[in-house]
């Protein structure tokens, strides 16, 4: 009858064990994705940003006759041109803030309390899924790892992968955090320079109307 139990309970284990091992994989593979995603952002944003400086640069470049019919077209329409001014400004900053929010998503997590000076100092413990130590506790860490030379059971792997995936979930969580405030940030972005433009395309229509443009 005991046995009976114990083989119930370890077949269990077994189950848990794998779920969590599932739950490991798939939590690095979001990870892994939200990363990539993150840096094609950021790539993009960083492409981005000086756009309107780009822009103005080019238009500073002009000669002289075709400056000049430009800028009598944005006189002409000047809350059009100060509202595309405005947009593109904040355009600007919403780029930025979504390029600091995307290196943040990026930017590598160690495990709770490692590393930290508060109240997680004290919450940090070995782990072999995660094999980082605090190089003051590397008694603890190593005693750790000698358990794998004796052999370990089902409950010491349950464990190990407890402890991961409070790790993995934490990291999740912060990486989706600041993905999306990365991407909200750059919708901002977007819409900003989108209507900045739609005001450019008004300038242009009225200069043509206006017959301003030759």
């Amino acid at each position: 009858m005991i046995k009976s139990q114990m083989n119930e309970f370890e077949e269990k284990l077994v189950k848990s064990i794998e779920l969590a091992k599932s739950g490991f994989e798939n939590a690095q593979a979001r990870i892994g994705a939200i990363d990539a995603k993150v840096g094609v952002a950021v790539g993009f944003l960083v492409f981005l940003l000086p756009a309107p400086l780009m822009v103005v640069g080019w238009l500073s470049g002009l000669q002289s006759t075709a400056a000049s019919n430009i800028f009598s077209a944005c006189w002409k329409c000047w809350f059009a041109s100060s509202a595309a001014a405005v947009l593109l400004f904040f355009g600007m900053i919403c780029a930025f803030v979504a390029i600091l929010r995307g290196f943040s998503c990026l930017m590598p997590r160690g495990p709770k309390g490692y590393d930290k000076s508060g109240p997680f100092q004290n919450e940090w413990r070995p782990n072999v899924l995660f094999p980082v130590h605090k190089p003051d506790m590397f008694d603890v860490f190593y005693n750790h790892l000698r358990k794998l030379q004796s052999g370990v059971d089902l409950v010491f792997v349950v464990s190990e992968y407890d402890h991961q995936l409070q790790q993995l979930g934490r990291i999740l969580h912060a990486k989706c955090a600041e993905m999306n405030k990365c991407f909200w940030w750059m919708n901002r972005c977007l819409a900003c320079y989108g209507l900045a433009i739609l005001c450019a395309a008004w300038i242009v229509l009225i200069a043509i109307l206006h017959r301003v443009v030759p």
